[in-house]
């Protein structure tokens, strides 16, 4: 497995700059996101009024003042925190001082882990006697329905501060999974017990199960 940076071709420049949120994208998240937190805080306070305490009718407008201030808040801290409310600011940055990262991998084995619930198919991709690389996720079905992946020879390329995928280059030959293994199941879901797209297995892949 190679590992290496370079700076964006005008293509993959274009493609992140499509991945801006619209002003109208951006008020409807805020709003959808505003209007949810406000029907809990709503419903908590109709809970409190007719099962905890009577509360007066000249009071109640200044409560839902406070409810929606509460609402907006939580929305902002949100949004802030999962970085949504500065998606653009991280997008226009990275065009302006980021780098493209490319991972480039020459294999002659691999595995497919099956698709229970349209998540994407997994692969499990062969890097040395002793490693193994798993993928997994809706951006490889197009790549596979179209026999460029899985492949002798790719390269993943993504964005180098935020790691935000950005497509993979098929440059071999179409490679056939020699085996296909059970979908994971409900609990290995439920409990994250089990392997993520782009992590590095520490087994050989005939050992994967």
């Amino acid at each position: 497995m190679e590992r290496f940076t370079r700076p964006y071709t005008e293509q993959e420049k274009k493609k992140l700059s499509s991945r801006k949120f619209s002003v109208w994208k951006h008020f409807e998240n805020f709003g959808m996101k505003w209007v949810f937190a406000s029907l809990i805080l709503l419903f908590a306070f109709l809970l409190v009024k007719k099962f905890v305490m009577d509360i007066s009718s000249e009071i109640e407008l200044p409560i839902m003042i406070i409810i929606e201030l509460i609402a907006l808040a939580v929305v902002i801290y949100i949004m802030k925190r999962t970085g949504e409310l500065d998606w653009n600011k991280k997008i226009e940055s990275e065009l302006r001082e980021g780098e493209a990262e490319v991972i480039r991998i020459k294999t002659d084995r691999v595995v497919k882990r099956k698709d229970p619930e349209d998540f994407g198919s997994g692969f499990y991709i062969k890097l040395d006697e002793k490693s193994t690389l798993y993928l997994e996720g809706q951006y490889l079905d197009e790549l596979q329905y179209s026999r460029k992946f899985p492949n002798t020879e790719f390269e993943i390329i993504r964005t180098k501060w935020h790691n935000e995928f950005l497509e993979i280059n098929s440059l071999g030959k179409y490679l056939k999974p020699e085996r296909k293994l059970e979908p994971f199941t409900k609990e290995e879901y439920k409990t994250g017990n089990r392997p993520h797209d782009g992590d590095i297995i520490e087994l050989p892949i005939d050992k994967i199960k």
